[in-house]
């Protein structure tokens, strides 16, 4: 009996041990199918990221994607380029899901920022432009359906082939980041987008700088007050974009582009002359401290008069204009026009030593005309310093803008009834050539009387 009982014993507990291994057995398969499962993603209600790693060039740099899609049907999209370009672009829109998981996307609106660096793009500083574009004002790579396909565990975007994968970190509140970005760029930029500061006492300034948005143009002229030679005056152009710390009023130009350095007579510098030519005067930045309305240029290896803003809070009245710099003294106009100048005239002294100012040019040209009967009204209206006229050498011919060492508007009609007469101008070059009339023709009977005049 007692060897009934062991035999029974033996077999009851082998039969444990192969109810237990085939109970493991099952558990671990049923593990495996679990793990081997797969989850499929949700798409309403959640935030999805990726990466996109370019060739480091302004064409295919990195791209960091972020975006959320809300339940009822929008979405907003983040999108972070750096290496190549140092850009941001955040878009909002509408979706819709087929049945087989894909997404179509349908862009409303893009804010697009662009940055000095990707440091500061990645620090939080203000972009360096922010635009806004929605509507008919969406460029080609935004104003279509975008695809993107679900691969049940992440996303797939069709334009960079970029893998979006769920996550928890929250995609950025379109509105609300825009608000943001433009309180930033205000901040920095608005005091001084669209104004202008320039050097007092001159008639025509010749040291002065323009911004808008966050690009200045600066064109910079200086007069050594210890050295009175031909050519202590220096002038030179600066283009480029600027940043501004207000705790420290510091103002960063970031010069992207500058002329050669001009040195002549300030005056004739203002007319595209100059005596000699050397390499540019700066190097990749400049600075300037920002006081009571006025810009003072510290820490450079040139000097330079501060330049203040009279209407710092009115822009419209604000001088000068960006566009109108650009226009006229943008680096490379600036150097095309810039030509060298002989030491004196045709008559064997300048024209600044016969006319030392406008002013006696001025009084010349009265008593030259006031002689005859027909011209005894003529009396000037404005006069000026440097700058060009567009003249004539012949009738048919091409007009071409000229530097001139003075201009002169005047009129021929009794003072006070001048609307009786068409506005004409008068214009001396450096090389005492002299161009008058509505049309500003090459005038050879002034010329020759400049010219014995000059002779005396």
């Amino acid at each position: 009996m007692k060897r009934l009982i062991r035999i029974f014993s033996v077999v009851l507990f082998f039969g444990l041990i192969l109810a237990g291994c085939g109970n493991n057995s099952q558990n671990t398969a049923s593990s495996n199918n679990t793990e081997n499962a797969v989850k499929k993603i949700v798409i309403k209600g959640h935030n999805f990221k990726g990466t996109h790693n370019g060739d480091g060039s302004s064409k295919d740099p990195d791209y960091k994607y972020s975006m959320y899609f809300y339940k009822d049907g929008h979405f907003v999209q983040d999108i972070i380029s750096s290496n190549g370009f140092s850009g941001r672009f955040t878009e909002r829109g509408t979706y819709t899901i087929a049945k087989n998981g894909d997404i179509t996307m349908n862009i409303v609106s893009v804010t697009e920022e662009r940055f000095a660096s990707d440091y500061d793009l990645s620090n939080g500083e203000a972009p360096i432009s922010i635009v806004q574009r929605e509507g008919n004002t969406l460029n080609a790579a935004e104003d279509h359906a975008i695809k993107i396909k679900n691969k049940e565990t992440y996303l797939l975007g069709t334009v960079n082939n970029v893998k979006l994968y769920p996550t928890d970190k929250k995609t950025v509140n379109y509105r609300k980041h825009y608000q943001s970005e433009m309180s930033k760029y205000n901040s920095s930029y608005g005091k001084f987008s669209n104004h202008g500061f320039t050097s007092n006492g001159m008639d025509t300034p010749m040291n002065a700088i323009a911004f808008k948005g966050s690009n200045f143009i600066w064109r910079y002229g200086y007069q050594d007050p210890n050295n009175s030679s031909k050519d202590s005056a220096v002038m030179a152009v600066f283009e480029g974009t600027y940043s501004y710390d207000s705790s420290t009023r510091i103002m960063t130009l970031n010069v992207s582009s500058q002329s050669n350095s001009y040195y002549g007579d300030l005056m004739s510098l203002g007319g595209f002359e100059y005596q000699k030519s050397g390499k540019p005067l700066a190097g990749k930045t400049l600075k300037l401290k920002y006081v009571n309305n006025t810009l003072t240029l510290v820490g450079s290896g040139f000097t330079s008069w501060t330049m203040e803003d009279s209407y710092p809070n009115d822009a419209s009245q604000s001088q000068p204009k960006y566009d109108d710099y650009i226009s006229s003294y943008a680096v490379s106009t600036f150097d095309s026009q810039m030509h060298k100048g002989s030491e004196s005239d045709s008559n064997g002294g300048s024209v600044k030593e016969v006319f030392p100012t406008k002013e006696d040019f001025v009084d010349w040209l009265t008593d030259y005309y006031q002689k005859d009967d027909d011209t005894s009204n003529f009396h000037a209206m404005e006069s000026d310093e440097g700058g060009t006229l567009p003249v004539l050498e012949s009738f048919g011919g091409e007009k071409k803008n000229v530097p001139m060492v003075y201009r002169i508007y005047y009129s021929f009609a009794e003072e006070g009834n001048e609307v009786s007469d068409t506005g004409k101008n008068i214009g001396i070059t450096s090389s005492g050539k002299i161009y008058s009339g509505h049309d500003i023709m090459l005038d050879d009977d002034l010329t020759q009387a400049y010219s014995d005049y000059a002779s005396n």
